[in-house]
Formats: C-alpha cells, sequence, structure tokens
C-alpha cells in the first residue's frame, strides 16, 4: 500500500511538471505565424492585403502568399539550461490549408466564397529561426469558378470582393512527433481590376 501510494506521488509531481500543449501534440516544438503577405496593387510583394486580379489581359493566374514562420520550444529556459535544443526538435511544415470566409456571413463554398483546398508540402523549418514559405493563395481554377468567374465580366475597380482567407499550417517534428496546427489571417480583395496600358510611341 505505501509503495502503491508513493507511485502515485511521483506521477502526480511528474505531471504538474510537464507543460500543457495545445491539442494532442507530443512534440517539445510548436510553430508560430509571424506575418502573412503577398501582392499589392502595383504587383509588389510584402502586403498585408492581397489583390486578386482575376483576369490579366485575358489571362488567368495564381495568387501567391508568403508565411513568415517560426519553430520555438515549449520552457524554453529548461530546454536551453537543462537539456540542449536537439536537431529532432525542428519542424517539417508538410501542408497548408486555405479556406475563405466574409465578414458578412455569407459564406457557401462555391456560391459567395471560393472552396477551400490543401497543398502539400516539404518545408523544414529550424529552432528558433524565420523560414518563408511560399504557398499558393488563390487558385487560377477558382477564377473560373463562381463568386470568382461573375467579376470577370466587370471591368473596373468599382466591384471588389473582399474575402479572408484562413490559412492552416500543418507539420511534425523530426522526431515523427505531429504539431499542434497553427493558423493566420490575411485579407484579399478580388476584382477585374483595370490592366495598365502600355505607353504610346512617339510619334516622328
Amino acid at each position: 500500500m505505501k509503495l502503491r501510494f508513493l507511485v502515485l506521488i511521483i506521477a502526480a509531481l511528474v505531471l504538474g511538471g510537464c507543460v500543457a500543449k495545445e491539442g494532442d501534440t507530443t512534440s517539445a516544438s510548436f510553430l508560430v505565424i509571424n506575418s502573412l503577405t503577398g501582392n499589392d496593387l502595383e504587383g509588389n510583394a510584402g502586403s498585408t492585403t492581397v489583390f486578386s486580379d482575376v483576369d490579366m489581359g485575358g489571362s488567368i493566374v495564381n495568387d501567391n502568399g508568403v508565411a513568415s514562420v517560426s519553430t520555438l520550444t515549449y520552457n524554453p529556459l529548461e530546454d536551453s539550461e537543462e537539456h540542449d535544443i536537439t536537431y529532432y526538435m525542428n519542424v517539417i511544415v508538410d501542408q497548408i490549408d486555405v479556406e475563405f470566409m466574409r465578414t458578412d456571413g455569407r459564406n457557401v463554398e462555391g456560391v459567395d466564397v471560393p472552396y477551400r483546398f490543401t497543398q502539400p508540402i516539404n518545408m523544414i523549418v529550424p529552432v528558433d529561426e524565420n523560414v518563408e514559405i511560399p504557398f499558393v493563395l488563390i487558385r487560377h481554377v477558382a477564377k473560373l469558378e463562381a463568386p470568382l468567374f461573375a467579376l470577370r465580366e466587370i471591368t473596373s475597380q468599382g466591384v471588389v470582393l473582399q474575402l479572408v482567407a484562413k490559412v492552416t499550417l500543418h507539420g511534425k517534428d523530426l522526431g515523427g512527433h505531429r504539431v499542434a496546427p497553427v493558423s493566420g489571417y490575411i485579407s484579399v480583395w478580388c476584382s477585374n481590376f483595370a490592366d495598365s496600358q502600355p505607353e504610346p510611341e512617339p510619334t516622328t
């Protein structure tokens, strides 16, 4: 009886020293999304609002985003003082999910917003480092489906569909343990923006 009581006390002390982790992850690492960015209306990278042109002079192309991601460890002081940060704590991001919503609550996929999709990737994010992960934000096929297809008939900047994209990253550490999924949000403004006109050739 005394032995059983002693075992219970030891188990309680061990559990009390553990860190509560998100979900069911058993990894000592977790992902952090530092920023989500894409192209602005001029095509410059690094914008926190992405402008998606549904028809670029008759061409349909993807809109891409960039996720700036870090890997951190639970109990960083303990890890650094008592336990070395090991190679197996680095995380491989192996999947990115993108889904869309609207602030007015109209969120029927294929009617009000584009369909969600998943893209497998393979990008390692070492502990305490920032890694930029490029990904597809708006697929070109989405511009051939509702609701974006209807925007192609309106050649102006007056009709803009404002979307919020939820971007979720999944991964596992190099020890094979899944890490908790992490999500971030980015604004996407979709329209058939006016195409830039070529400069007229000088006349002689």
